[in-house]
């Protein structure tokens, strides 16, 4: 691998040791501070900071998604031959209060996993669904004239008024109507989600000429972190994005 002599300590350096490792020869390191050429905005609240190579923009930005950390990726090829981009190539540092690498996550296994959970949770709605009952309670009255003869000749007559209670169990057509309608809804609107999700994680690919590519990154969050910072290898470059969690 050739590099150059500012490269060669940045990559024997603690936060270094998390660069990626890349089939491209390494030859220029660029890193978004304040004495660089480094670009920044605000887009929805979020920060984006841009660092522009040899004909070869990235810009990334943060946040925070529960126990993940997603990183935004932008990559605009201008250069005149396609350029190839790795989500492998891509590590997360925790700068402050450790140096630590944080681990990268397989978007498409958490997919499955959200769908073994659906599948679950839409098996449970159902069987109590097909368990509810509803009592159903009948009363009826009844009145009428009794008589009664005596052997003697004499007779009887009286009058009567009684009720009758029944009570009859019979499935709740409610409750499975309603719980299908709860697990029809519950699809639907995990598969727009997952499909969002899988569209739009960062795929390896050749990214042509004069053409962009972007996609997410996924890593493990610490939540204690102050500061982090995203490295990748696009082309022969290494890209460092740090960011200050500490500042809204």
């Amino acid at each position: 691998m050739i590099l150059r002599l500012g490269v060669a300590a940045l990559l024997l350096s603690p936060v270094a040791a998390q660069v990626p490792a890349s089939p491209n020869d390494v030859t220029t390191a660029l890193i978004c501070d304040k004495g660089s050429s480094c670009g920044y905005g605000y887009i929805s609240g979020r920060k984006y900071e841009m660092l522009v190579g040899d004909k070869v923009s990235v810009i990334v930005s943060v946040e925070m998604i529960g126990k993940y950390v997603r990183m935004d990726v932008f990559v605009a090829n201008d250069s005149e031959k396609s350029l190839d981009v790795l989500p492998w190539n891509f590590v997360l540092t925790e700068l402050s209060p450790k140096q630590k690498g944080l681990k990268d996550v397989d978007g498409d296994k958490l997919i499955r996993s959200a769908e073994k959970r659906l599948a679950w949770g839409n098996a449970l709605t159902a069987m109590s669904g097909s368990m509810a009952r509803q009592q159903t309670t009948t009363t009826t009255s009844t009145s009428g004239t009794a008589n009664a003869h005596a052997s003697d000749g004499t007779t009887a007559t009286g009058t009567y008024h009684g009720t009758t209670t029944a009570t009859t169990s019979e499935p709740n057509y409610a409750a499975q109507a309603q719980a299908a309608q709860t697990i029809q809804a519950r699809n639907e609107a995990f598969a727009s989600a997952s499909s969002f999700a899988s569209r739009t994680l960062l795929r390896a690919n050749s990214v042509p000429a004069k053409q962009t590519t972007r996609g997410y990154l996924l890593f493990e969050r610490d939540k204690k972190a102050k500061s982090i910072m995203l490295s990748g290898i696009v082309g022969d470059t290494i890209y460092q994005f740090p960011f200050d969690l500490t500042i809204p």
